[in-house]
């Protein structure tokens, strides 16, 4: 089964020449279809990333005009986003700082300076770990600059947004109960993070920590919904970067307690094959493994998919690690419609804590959730009924 199709190949080639810094071949490029090719561009949010290096093409700058448009529209988009959410996030952490509130930016947010040049790496969102017993505080610096506060107290983050562009997630803890090894892990974070020298109450992780946080975080969405290509270029990035002074064998000793190795591995292995050279790839250069791995990543979208999303939690269920069986399927539908109390507990607390409110709740889901959400239940049983 072929993993790469013509309109893929320009993709990575493209990115691949935005990172290296190298121009675009001519004749690499010369069947490629712009408007397909900025489709897939924009579902892994690498426009911005491509248009850099498209832009300079012959094939750019003789195609149609609404099509040129379209492209500048989304990298001049990126960037502008970048710089608004930059700016924004620079007032919101000086007002922590002014409240003396500790804090620490997460992923994106220092990833997108590694990149060659400003706007390449597209940003969704901020997220921010902050010190927990100043939840409060933090909310009211957002209502007082005119954010909806979107989630609060329910879950390891909160969610604020203003229009037009800005969302924020103000981390109390980097993982969600749910997500046992890792929860455990990060649980007592701080202890590990170390003073910024120049910015009060501005903390980080040392560069062997951050890589393997951002790894874990990477996983956490590989194997639920799935994650898409710019993924890819984020590690190729950060190994760029950090790969020749990190301490490896620590890395690799925190990859293995998390059970991530294999992935890290294989990931930087496969980011390295696509990324470290500007040229056009082919499936010849993948091993087998690496080829399913590169399926899976240009599958999902850049925040993946609801059938991967069904498809892992239903493998998580099957017992024997076999193909799954009508018994699981229905196992998983029954754990969708009827959740028990360890989901609630992550996810509806008081009636975790009142387990008389379970029948309720089970009903009130059905009948308010089932309809705001039902284009995703049916998504959820088009994938069960598709996996045999």
């Amino acid at each position: 089964m072929s993993t790469m199709t013509k309109t893929s190949e320009h993709l990575l080639y493209l990115m691949a020449c935005a990172l290296q810094g190298v121009s675009a071949r001519e004749e690499v490029l010369a069947d490629a279809d712009l408007k397909q090719l900025l489709i897939m561009a924009r579902k892994h949010s690498v426009a911005s990333m491509v248009c850099m290096a498209l832009e300079k093409t012959a094939i750019f700058a003789n195609a149609d005009e609404a099509t040129k448009k379209q492209w500048i529209d989304a990298k001049n988009k990126a960037i502008r986003k970048n710089m608004l959410l930059d700016a924004e996030r620079k007032t919101i952490l000086h007002e922590l700082e002014t409240q003396g509130i500790w804090y620490m930016p997460l992923k994106g947010s220092i990833l997108k300076d590694w990149y060659p040049k400003p706007g390449m790496r597209e940003m969704a969102d901020n997220d921010i770990l902050f010190d927990a017993s100043k939840r409060k505080e933090v909310k009211a610096i957002f209502q007082g600059r005119g954010y909806t506060v979107k989630e609060y107290n329910k879950s390891n983050h909160d969610e604020y947004e203003k229009p037009p562009i800005y969302n924020f997630e103000m981390h109390v803890e980097l993982y969600h109960k749910i997500y046992d090894t890792f929860n455990e892990k990060y649980a007592d974070v701080k202890q590990r993070l170390i003073p910024d020298a120049e910015v009060p109450y501005r903390l980080h992780f040392t560069p062997e920590d951050f890589y393997v946080f951002v790894i874990a975080h990477a996983y956490k969405h590989y194997s639920s919904s799935g994650t898409g290509i710019r993924t890819l270029a984020d590690i190729y990035i950060m190994n760029q970067k950090l790969g020749g002074t990190m301490n490896w064998e620590y890395v690799d000793s925190e990859l293995r307690g998390l059970g991530i190795f294999s992935y890290e591995r294989e990931s930087r292995e496969l980011a390295q094959k696509l990324f470290g050279i500007a040229e056009l790839p082919t499936e010849a250069n993948l091993s087998e493994t690496e080829q399913q791995m590169f399926a899976y990543y240009l599958g999902a979208s850049t925040y993946g998919t609801i059938e991967n999303r069904t498809l892992n939690k239903m493998r998580k269920l099957q017992p024997d690690g076999g193909a799954i069986t009508a018994h699981t399927k229905r196992k998983y539908l029954l754990s969708r419609i009827f959740p028990g109390r360890e989901w609630c507990e992550a996810y509806a607390p008081t009636v975790y804590k009142y387990p008389v409110l379970l029948p309720f709740f089970w009903v009130w889901r059905l009948a308010v959730k089932g309809v705001k959400r039902r284009d995703i239940a049916k998504q959820e049983l088009e994938a069960i009924k598709r996996e045999r």
